[in-house]
């Protein structure tokens, strides 16, 4: 049965274009260097719905063959035949070929006819050269895809016209939004880079940048000031290995034939773009150990964050990979990340195993989230301080032997 004008709900797509679209706005750093037109622009380009325009039929040259037919006796023989390939383009969202409207009429496509990107492919056969049945069939099928379109581009519609004023809005929302937090990390000693943005800038989709650590007095430590990685932050910091981490897996030139140093050198060049130091020390990301991705509080040089970098060897090495990055932890640490880089093929079987042998640790406390595809945030107890409760992350990216 084709999925045509059946497999998705349009009012489910316009919904989930206006969420998208805000989401990705959410994400969005921008200051007063940012050029909002252009990238107001991009952005309507991007999510508007764009109707279907169907062009003129282009056909093949006739290709003589036979086809087997049953006659009324059930006796099957051959029969001459004439083939033509023809290709309807079109332009717009092919999307729009699998959306149902409030109100739609029920159409089969015939399994000779194909649904592109750009065209419509299909196979006629006639039982001879008989250019009114050729038209007639090329109708036919130009009839079926533009049954519901009319009722489609109506509700598309209302979308289309707005979505420019939304972006304005939003892009004008978001740029308050941004300011206030670069006044929050200022105040909390950490000076951001304005041009570590272009580093994370693809060419339609910008990223979003990243913030660090503030300090709070404890109340169990004698008065002691202890660095705390304020929540903000780590999802900040978390955000921009995630983003790196999926960027890297789309270029196998990246990873192949890397060390577990050499990737984890990648994600530490973007969190050392990113971020001036503020105080004290010379960076504000740097290396702890062979694998290890360090943030300091720059005052007093006290670790505050750690990121294991490991291959995926199997449940052995989760355990040993905990056990590692808990035995780096103090009082003063509460967030970290332990990075997998998974280079089998079965990625989803890893993730089950991971989520299934994970609760088994002497230190789990429970699964807080699954944060991002592949990436879980879980809670641990350090091991000589059961009250002291560990935000772990466990990330992997999938970068297969080439």
């Amino acid at each position: 049965m084709s999925d045509l004008f059946r497999k998705y709900h349009l009012s489910d797509v316009i919904n989930n274009c206006r969420k998208s679209l805000l989401e990705r706005i959410d994400k969005l750093e921008i200051t007063e260097n940012t050029i909002v037109p252009e990238l107001a622009e991009k952005l309507k380009d991007e999510f508007t719905i764009y109707p279907i325009i169907i062009g003129q039929p282009e056909p093949s040259q006739p290709r003589e063959t036979t086809r087997q037919i049953r006659n009324d006796w059930g006796q099957m023989y051959n029969q001459n035949v004439v083939e033509i390939t023809v290709t309807i383009p079109f332009e717009g969202d092919n999307n729009l070929f699998y959306c149902m409207p409030s109100q739609s009429t029920l159409v089969y496509l015939d399994k000779n006819v194909v649904i592109g990107k750009g065209n419509i492919k299909a196979i006629i056969t006639l039982s001879q050269f008989d250019e009114n049945a050729y038209f007639s069939e090329v109708n036919k099928i130009i009839g079926t895809v533009s049954k519901n379109l009319p009722i489609i581009h109506t509700e598309i519609k209302p979308w289309n016209d707005g979505i420019e004023t939304l972006i304005k809005q939003s892009l004008e929302n978001r740029k308050g939004v941004v300011s206030k937090k670069f006044d929050f990390m200022e105040k909390i000693g950490l000076k951001v880079n304005p041009k570590s943005t272009e580093y994370l800038v693809p060419p339609t989709v910008i990223k979003k940048t990243i913030p660090t650590p503030a300090t709070e007095t404890s109340k169990t430590v004698a008065k002691e000031k202890v660095p705390i990685l304020q929540q903000e932050v780590y999802s900040d910091i978390r955000e921009v290995l995630y983003n790196v981490g999926k960027a890297i897996e789309r270029k196998p030139s990246i990873y192949k034939d890397k060390r577990e140093e050499d990737l984890r050198d990648i994600f530490l060049l973007f969190l050392e773009t990113r971020y001036e130091a503020a105080t004290g020390v010379g960076e504000a990301f740097n290396r702890k150990g062979k694998t290890d991705i360090l943030l300091k509080y720059s005052k007093d040089g006290t670790n505050i964050f750690v990121a294991e970098c490991k291959f995926w060897k199997g449940q052995k090495k989760l355990i040993e990979g905990l056990d590692q990055l808990l035995g780096y932890l103090t009082h003063r640490d509460s967030k970290t990340a332990l990075i997998f880089f998974v280079d089998q093929k079965e990625m989803t079987n890893i993730v089950s195993t991971i989520k299934s042998e994970i609760s088994k640790h002497k230190n789990h406390s429970r699964h807080i989230k699954d944060t991002y595809e592949h990436s879980i945030s879980y809670e641990f107890t350090l091991p000589d301080d059961s009250s002291k409760k560990i935000q772990i992350e466990v990330m992997l990216f999938h970068f297969p032997t080439i």
